[in-house]
């Protein structure tokens, strides 16, 4: 299993488009509904951080790749971000009904 966290920081006034595009891409993934992945957005209480968390199982691409809405995010991330995010990968070593 791949897990992986992100934080990212974005512009204020650009918080409505990330938005927009961002439930686009969870509409994808819920009319797809892809096996082996998990994916959670928590927006942080400063309303422009988000949390993102992504849980692939062993084996499985990313499905996200795949999906036009997410390549639409992904072309216009720059725009929106405030300062680069931060990425890591972790590793799971105890969980209860999470993964």
């Amino acid at each position: 299993m791949k897990v992986a966290i992100s934080h990212t920081k974005v512009k204020p006034d650009k918080r409505a488009e990330i938005d927009a595009a961002g439930k686009r891409v969870l509409e994808a993934l819920e009319r797809e509904r892809p096996q082996g992945f998990l994916y959670a957005v928590c927006p942080l209480p400063d309303g422009e951080t988000f949390v993102t968390l992504s849980v692939t199982d062993d084996g499985v691409d990313n499905p996200l790749v795949a999906f036009p809405e997410f390549q639409a995010f992904v072309a216009n991330f720059k725009t929106w971000i405030a300062e680069p995010p931060t990425a890591e990968h972790l590793t799971a070593t105890s969980s209860y009904r999470s993964f």
